[in-house]
């Protein structure tokens, strides 16, 4: 069943025919400032698919060109020791010829309206990059009030050698992990002998360069936050192929460097981590990242910075 029409648009369920609208739709809007960034995956849900329970809605013009999109699930989070199951958005897609119309903020109250607030799910929540002024605008336009927790991506190219500075971290307040036991995602992620967790990002998506600011030449990656260490740059049409690391402790972390090895073997150019701006996983491991972005975990009830927290490796 549709929405009703509004602005000369209406909000639609998801359809395969939508399919290839959509990921036209995402190669046209490349990630990222200095160095665009445009995703490379092979289907819109790739993604969302990854979830026990989710769906997706496509707002659509009169005559049924898609304009846009966007996909929810419903993600376990463990907040201060405790499991909670919460409403998690993501993937919101606004084609570049018609932003500004009121789009994105229909389908973000498509989702509370239609999904998460149907389901229970009173925690709702997304990740976005530092800086992503337009979607913290369209968040505060559909919720009354939001909190901000902020949180840091380290990139680490597995072509260099990884330097673990202090293995004292200690536990982490903030954590990653997988927070699903589904048989169905056997096929992408694995733990090693240390109970390191791989999770195999570049079989859901993959990132290829779009283009690299001329600033760039000869010089440093740079995030909203950045590590003055590698001068290395991608190059424009090389495709970053990522694994993400997730059960990071104080007992496996001194096995980074060697699983980073192991990744470079296997064709994984990059390795990424998470973590809290200047904690001890940073501080052990910031001189070999090639930077570190700044992101937000944006939700509608608060997370303290000093309370315990894992997400699941799902939603990064």
């Amino acid at each position: 069943m549709s929405s009703k029409k509004n602005k000369g648009f209406k909000i639609v369920p998801y359809r395969p025919e939508h399919e290839q609208a959509l990921l036209e739709i995402e190669r046209m809007s490349p990630q990222g400032f200095m160095v665009k960034l445009e995703i490379v995956r092979s289907e819109f849900l790739s993604r969302a698919a990854l979830f026990e329970d989710y769906i997706a809605f496509v707002a659509v013009d009169a005559q049924d060109k898609v304009l846009a999109g966007v996909t929810a699930a419903q993600a376990p989070i463990r907040v201060n020791g405790a499991l909670q199951q919460t409403g998690f958005g993501f993937d919101v897609l606004v084609d570049p010829a018609v932003r500004n119309r009121g789009i994105g903020q229909d389908l973000a109250t498509c989702l509370r309206k239609r999904f998460f607030e149907p389901k229970g799910l009173t925690r709702q929540f997304t990740t976005l990059r530092a800086g992503n002024l337009t979607m913290l605008h369209l968040i505060s336009k559909s919720y009354r009030k939001t909190f901000l927790y902020e949180f840091l991506y380290l990139t680490f190219p597995t072509a260099r050698t990884m330097r673990v500075e202090n293995a004292a971290i200690g536990e982490p307040i903030f954590s990653v992990s997988l927070l699903s036991d589904s048989d169905r995602l056997s096929d992408y992620y694995e733990v090693t002998d240390s109970g390191l967790g791989l999770w195999h990002t570049h079989q859901i998506y993959q990132l290829k360069v779009k283009s690299v600011s001329p600033v760039l030449s000869g010089g440093l990656w740079l995030g909203n936050r950045f590590v003055r260490t590698n001068k290395y740059v991608p190059l424009v049409g090389s495709v970053l192929k990522t694994t993400t690391i997730y059960n990071l402790t104080q007992d496996n972390i001194h096995t980074l460097p060697e699983v980073s090895l192991q990744l470079y073997k296997q064709g994984i150019n990059y390795m990424q981590i998470c973590c809290q701006p200047s904690d001890a996983v940073y501080h052990a491991l910031q001189k070999s990242a090639l930077n570190a972005f700044s992101h937000y975990i944006v939700s509608t009830k608060e997370l303290k910075p000093d309370e315990p927290l894992t997400l699941d490796v799902r939603c990064l």
